[in-house]
C-alpha cells in the first residue's frame, strides 16, 4: 500500500514530541519494513525539506506562521497538509491523530485517499480530565480554533483506529461517529532495542540507590496525576523515610508557576527526596524505569501511556489507574496494580504494598516481561496494515 502518516510530533525531527510523535515514529518506519511505501508529513521551523530515513519519504514542510502567532497554526496547517497531499498524489489511506484536526481540510472531499483517524485523546477530553488547567488569552484562542477542527476531521473520517476502547467509548459520546468503521489497536514500541538500551547510563542527577525507588515518566501536569503521587508519597515517607520519588518528562504549568515548583513545595520537609530530572533521552528514560522499584503512572484519565508499556515490557512492577485505556493491557494483580484515578489513599496504600513486598514486585514484573512482545511495533504496524487494506479496499 501508499501510505501517508500525518504528524507534527516526529522525534527526532521535530523539536517537540510527546506520545502521539513517538508511536507515529516508532509506527512509519515498521510499516515501510513490511514492504509499504511510507511518506511522513510534518512540521519544522526552518526551510522545507525531503529525505528518506528508515525507509520513510520524510516530507518536513515549514511552519505556516511566524512565532509570535503560534495560537494559529492549526488553522494555517490544515491547508498545508492539503496543499502537500495534492502534490503527492493519491495514496490508499492518510492516517492521521484527531488532535488539532490536521485532516480537517482534506477530509472534506478525501481526494487523496481515504482519511483514517487515530483516536489519541482530542482537545475537548484533555480540558475535561484537566481541573485547573491554566490557559493564558492565547491559548484559548487555540482552542477555539483547534477544537472545530478535531471534530470535522473526526466526523469526516472513512475509519476510525482508537489506540484503546475507552478512548473509542468516550468519543462516541461527544461526536457523530458511531457509524464509521473502526478498530482498538494499540500503541506499540520496539521491544527488544528498550531493553536494550534500559543497560546504558542512568540519567544525570539519578539518585543512588540509598532506599526504595519511585519513579514517574511523563509529562509534568495536572491530568497525569504527579500532584495525587506527590500527595500520596506523604504517607509512604512516613513508613519508608529513603524512598525516592524520580519524576522524569517536560515540567508543566501550575497557577503561576511550573509544576515541579509546586511538587516540591508540596513535598516540604520531604523535597530532598524529590528528583525532578527533565525531559530526557528515551535511552536514559527505560534506564531509569529498570532501575525503579515501582513505577507510577496515576493519569486522572489515560488513553494509552507508551510509559506504562515501556515499564511492562522491561518487567517493571507498574502502578496505574482504572477507568482509562490502562486497563486494556493491565490486569490488577497479575501485571500490575491498577487505582482509583485522585485518589491519594488508594495510591499510597499500593506504593507502601510494592514496596514493602519484594516477592509481589518480582511476580508482577515477570508476568508483565513475558507478555511483552505483543507490545512490538512490528506487531502493531501490522494490525494497522490489515485495517489500512480494508479501508483502502472498501
Amino acid at each position: 500500500m501508499r501510505l501517508c502518516l500525518i504528524c507534527r510530533e516526529y522525534p527526532p525531527v521535530t523539536e517537540y514530541s510527546g506520545g502521539i510523535g513517538t508511536a507515529f515514529a516508532g509506527l512509519a518506519p515498521a510499516l515501510a519494513g513490511q514492504g509499504h511505501e511510507v511518506h511522513v508529513i510534518t512540521v519544522g521551523r526552518g526551510p522545507t525539506w525531503h529525505d528518506v530515513r528508515d525507509g520513510v519519504h520524510l516530507h518536513v514542510l515549514r511552519r505556516p506562521n511566524p512565532e509570535r502567532l503560534w495560537f494559529l497554526e492549526e488553522a494555517g496547517w490544515t491547508v498545508v497538509v492539503d496543499r502537500a497531499l495534492t502534490r503527492l498524489g493519491r495514496f490508499d489511506v492518510v492516517f492521521a491523530p484527531e488532535w488539532g484536526g490536521e485532516l480537517a481540510l482534506h477530509a472534506r472531499k478525501a481526494r487523496r485517499g481515504p482519511v483514517v483517524t487515530n483516536l489519541t485523546t482530542s482537545l475537548v477530553q484533555a480540558v475535561e480530565v484537566s481541573p485547573g488547567w491554566r490557559r493564558t488569552r492565547r491559548m484559548r484562542v487555540r482552542h477555539r480554533v483547534q477544537t472545530p477542527l478535531e471534530r470535522a476531521q473526526t466526523e469526516r473520517s472513512q475509519a476510525l483506529v482508537a489506540s484503546s476502547g475507552a478512548i473509542l467509548a468516550w468519543t462516541r459520546e461527544l461526536w457523530d461517529v458511531d457509524a464509521i468503521p473502526s478498530v482498538v489497536i494499540g500503541n506499540g514500541v520496539p521491544v527488544e532495542r528498550v531493553r536494550e538500551a534500559a543497560s546504558g547510563p542512568l540519567p544525570a542527577g539519578f539518585p543512588d540507590a540509598d532506599g526504595p525507588l519511585v519513579v514517574f515518566s511523563g509529562r509534568l501536569e495536572i491530568r497525569k496525576g504527579v500532584d495525587v503521587l506527590l500527595r500520596a508519597m506523604l504517607s509512604v515517607w512516613e513508613s519508608e523515610p529513603h524512598a525516592r520519588l524520580v519524576l522524569l518528562g517536560r515540567d508543566g504549568e501550575w497557577e503561576r508557576g511550573s509544576m515541579g515548583d509546586h511538587l516540591r513545595s508540596l513535598a516540604g520537609p520531604w523535597s530532598s527526596r524529590v528528583h525532578i530530572l527533565g525531559s530526557q533521552p528515551q535511552a536514559r528514560v527505560f534506564a531509569a524505569l529498570e532501575a525503579a522499584d515501582v513505577v507510577a503512572l496515576p493519569s486522572l484519565w489515560e488513553n494509552y501511556a507508551l510509559a506504562a508499556v515501556e515499564a511492562l515490557a522491561l518487567g517493571c512492577a507498574v502502578i496505574a489507574t482504572t477507568g482509562g485505556g490502562y486497563g486494556d493491557f493491565i490486569t490488577a494483580g497479575e501485571n500490575g496494580l491498577l487505582v482509583t484515578p485522585g485518589d491519594t489513599h488508594d495510591l499510597a496504600r499500593a506504593l507502601l504494598t510494592l514496596l514493602s513486598d519484594a516477592a509481589l514486585r518480582e511476580r508482577l514484573g515477570a508476568t508483565a516481561h513475558a507478555g511483552g512482545d505483543r507490545f512490538d511495533v512490528d506487531a502493531i504496524a501490522a494490525q494497522h496494515a490489515r485495517f489500512f487494506a480494508v479501508v483502502a479496499g472498501s
